[in-house]
């Protein structure tokens, strides 16, 4: 599927904005950057979960600052009954497989998979999920 075929939207993990947050020269930023710029037009959504790890890494003096950048430029979800049990079904699918996948991770797969987003990240390899779409950086 096409990115631009979703028309829902852009659902952000926490690689993405750590990248945005880097030093102006970091490669990362740059390519983070890039990226915004071609997705901007579309909803840009981050999850509870996304809040959770990010602000994890942010200075407690910087902690408010955060906040309200988070606050104002995307749009705030959290994963309904059935996105978690869908994210319940992912994680023990591929641990049956052998593989350990985090709370994190699969919670934000089963959003974007549930409402046909697209998942931005860079950490491509925490999400083998076929039905989900992913743009990378």
């Amino acid at each position: 599927m096409d990115v631009e075929e979703t028309g829902y939207g852009f659902l952000l993990d926490t690689d993405f904005l750590i990248d945005l947050n880097r030093g102006k020269r970091n490669k990362w930023r740059q390519q983070a950057e890039g990226l915004l710029t071609a997705i901007n037009t579309h909803n840009l959504v981050i999850t509870n979960i996304t809040v959770i790890e990010f602000m994890t890494g942010i200075q407690p003096d910087q902690q408010d600052q955060a906040q309200k950048i988070l606050r104002q430029l995307y749009y705030y979800t959290v994963p309904t009954f059935d996105e978690a049990v869908l994210a319940g079904q992912l994680r023990q699918q591929w641990l049956n497989r052998g593989y350990s996948l985090s709370i994190a991770d699969v919670t934000n797969a089963a959003i974007a998979i549930s409402r046909r987003m697209v998942l931005v990240t860079r950490n491509t390899q925490h999400y083998p999920f076929e039905r989900l779409t992913i743009r990378s950086w």
